[in-house]
């Protein structure tokens, strides 16, 4: 490279570092002030030891939610069956009214930054949303709390976050599941990561996927045709496919599931038609009979 482009190149190089630490310091100033509020406003929850959780456990199977279009074809039977067991949610899972919900992960909430007008809107349906809802009332809900938790600690700080049980957890940097709860969480890409790393670490032998699609964009409180607004807004269609398929995020619940494996638990799915299907093992849901018959 010749002197002067070089010069070129360094200088631009140099702009771009200042404009992300100009950014980085930015970010964490927006994000303090929710978050020194959150530290004071969680004393007024009942927060719970992650010991605690582990006793609450009703078997040693656990189906964990999302939000696929995919659950509104679970029949009433299966979802007694499932209802005999732990059932963990996540995300917008919060919509929906086919089962009760034990534990329940938040995270983020909003695709909107923390100054955009679209950033309210979504907290204040998502929460006041799982506050209505009746399949969460007795529910217990692990939420992140850590200085980069914005919506929660929004939510903590402006009385949004609904008087339940709070275990709260922080984020452990990595692509591995986390080996302690205390260390934190795993996001890698996404809230489902955090959610099979925390009930792997809460004790369940059989973690269950249940609604988690993946071949489409389709969600279960949508119209067959409809998507979500940042879908929409990135000209994609409900028969697309999700954004993480290709990102590795179904190679990586592979990895995951073998190291689980290796260590007692099994990972699956439920939906034989989900593209996780290509790496974790079919669940055989059993229903009850119907009522009235041998």
């Amino acid at each position: 490279m010749r002197g002067v482009d070089r010069l070129l190149f360094e200088s631009a190089r140099l702009r771009r570092r200042v404009v992300l630490f100009r950014d980085g310091v930015r970010r964490r100033r927006q994000e303090s002030a929710p978050w020194r509020q959150a530290q004071f406003a969680i004393a007024d929850y009942e927060v719970r030891a992650v010991d605690e959780l582990r006793e609450r456990r009703r078997s040693d199977t656990v189906y964990v939610f999302g939000s696929g279009a995919s659950l509104n074809a679970i029949t009433p039977r299966e979802w007694l069956a499932i209802e005999e067991h732990d059932t963990f949610g996540f995300n917008w899972f919060v919509r929906q009214d086919f089962v009760r919900c034990d534990f329940h992960l938040i995270r983020g909430v909003s695709d909107s930054t923390l100054l955009s007008s679209g950033f309210d809107e979504d907290l204040t349906l998502y929460f006041s949303t799982l506050a209505a809802n009746p399949r969460f009332s007795d529910t217990t809900l692990l939420v992140q709390h850590e200085q980069r938790a914005v919506a929660a600690n929004v939510a903590f700080a402006r009385g949004l976050m609904p008087k339940r049980r709070i275990v709260p957890f922080t984020t452990f940097i990595g692509d591995q599941p986390s080996r302690r709860f205390e260390a934190g969480l795993t996001h890698a890409s996404s809230t489902l990561h955090d959610t099979i790393n925390a009930a792997w670490l809460l004790g369940w032998k059989q973690i269950v996927l249940v609604g988690v699609d993946l071949y489409d964009r389709r969600y279960f409180w949508l119209g067959d045709d409809d998507v979500r607004g940042l879908d929409r807004e990135r000209g994609a269609v409900s028969s697309d496919a999700h954004s993480q398929v290709n990102m590795g995020f179904i190679g990586r619940i592979g990895d995951w599931s073998a190291i689980l494996a290796a260590e007692g638990c099994t990972l699956e799915v439920l939906n034989s038609r989900s593209l996780l299907a290509e790496v974790l093992p079919l669940h055989p849901l059993q229903a009850p009979p119907e009522s009235g018959h041998s």
